[in-house]
């Protein structure tokens, strides 16, 4: 079973390699494309956490450019 520290350090490790694989637009637009498609099974808490990921997600891309 995958804890929150467990998570966290994957994504430790990814970016220490430097493995990034897509880009924060694609991150945005995958993201917005599953919550879109997942929308109606997820419970209101887990959309908002999500809606929230993905606005965050944005921000830093649109600060980038």
């Amino acid at each position: 079973m995958a804890t929150e520290e467990n998570v966290v350090a994957v994504f430790e490790q990814f970016n220490a390699e430097g493995r990034d694989y897509v880009t924060l637009n694609d991150a945005c637009n995958a993201l917005a494309q599953w919550l879109a498609s997942a929308w109606d099974r997820l419970e209101e808490g887990d959309a908002q956490l999500l809606m929230a990921v993905g606005a965050t997600l944005w921000r830093e891309g649109f600060s980038q450019r």
